[in-house]
């Protein structure tokens, strides 16, 4: 029986048994306004309120916008990071490359030192770019996911919709695939999260309506789309 670390979202823990099994890689997918980010950091909370630590890479946000936009949702990361269970940090793509080409990912010392549980990355996206070819991203995120590995953190990796991963086959490389959709149905959007796969767990199989509330995702298992 594997440990599982919940997602934050209640409902989505009872999708797939509980949670994300303990030291797996998975992803979330979707198109801007899905609430990607917000499903990583309501991850991330589910762990810093359990008395975990967590490090949220990013490569496309700075941490005081990142921060403000948090706090409507009433996450105070600051409050986190000051007591030293989170580290916010903002990775240069280009810089993320280097550090990967030399062997490492940049923050081997602060893993060393911090001994996190969960770890975010935001985006896949904006780093597999770097790389010309498909055959090229696919080796630099296999390197990068087993240097995750190596270390057993639960990981989230964020990837944008408009990102071909199937082109270096990422869905491939990672234990677990979460998609946000967001639908036009009739005159309206409505979004929906479906897991797509989840390696060793038994998973819903169908496509579930949400919100973002005030609180972050929340979502409606009785209400329907088609």
């Amino acid at each position: 029986m594997h440990a599982r670390k919940s997602t934050g979202i209640p409902d989505v823990d009872e999708m797939i048994e509980g949670g994300f099994r303990e030291g797996s890689i998975n992803m979330v997918d979707g198109d801007a306004g899905t609430g990607k980010s917000t499903f990583a950091v309501q991850f991330m909370m589910a762990g810093l309120a359990a008395g975990e630590s967590a490090i949220y890479m990013s490569v496309e946000e700075s941490k005081e916008s990142f921060y403000t936009n948090m706090l409507r949702f009433g996450f105070n990361l600051e409050e986190y990071e000051k007591a030293g269970t989170l580290f916010f940090y903002e990775a240069n793509a280009a810089q993320l490359k280097e550090f990967l080409d030399k062997g490492g990912i940049g923050i081997e010392d602060r893993i060393m030192q911090m001994k996190p549980q969960r770890f975010v990355l935001d985006s896949i996206s904006a780093f597999a770019l770097l790389y010309e070819t498909g055959m090229k991203q696919r080796t630099a995120v296999q390197r990068f996911i087993e240097k995750l590995k190596a270390w057993n953190l639960t990981t989230l990796l964020i990837s944008e919709a408009t990102q071909d991963y199937t082109r270096f086959g990422l869905e491939f490389l990672v234990d677990g695939v979460v998609k946000l959709w967001y639908r036009k149905v009739g005159h309206e959007r409505v979004r929906t999260i479906e897991i797509m796969k989840m390696r060793g767990t038994k998973h819903k199989i169908a496509e579930t309506v949400y919100r973002i509330e005030e609180n972050g995702i929340v979502l409606y298992p009785s209400e329907t789309i088609f």
